[in-house]
């Protein structure tokens, strides 16, 4: 399980957001995407990544052992973009990703 602390008004506002829990994870897959330096709407167009890949990596993040504010606080620290987390269930994929898009 993730060890990183969220401050409590950081957890409030993510509480908060009118998102709904597809939303939310959509924007989390982008976000860790975008953190390994993947640009998935790329590799989509490239056909690298199919629709339905996408939509089993959205799937994948919506049942991840892994909380999502501890996810979004992955997702902003780009400057540490090492392998996602061993507990990210798109682990694999993005790293399988990574250089290519």
């Amino acid at each position: 399980m993730p060890s990183a602390t969220v401050s409590p008004d950081a957890r409030a506002a993510r509480a908060a957001s009118p998102l709904s829990d597809l939303d939310l994870h959509f924007l989390l897959t982008r976000a860790m995407a975008r953190r390994h330096g993947v640009s998935l709407s790329e590799a989509i167009r490239q056909g690298i990544l199919s629709r339905a890949d996408f939509d089993a990596m959205i799937h994948r993040c919506r049942t991840c052992p892994g909380a999502p504010a501890d996810c979004a606080e992955l997702a902003e620290d780009h400057e540490a973009a090492g392998a996602a987390p061993d507990w990210c269930g798109n682990r694999q994929v993005l790293e399988g990703l990574r250089g290519l898009v």
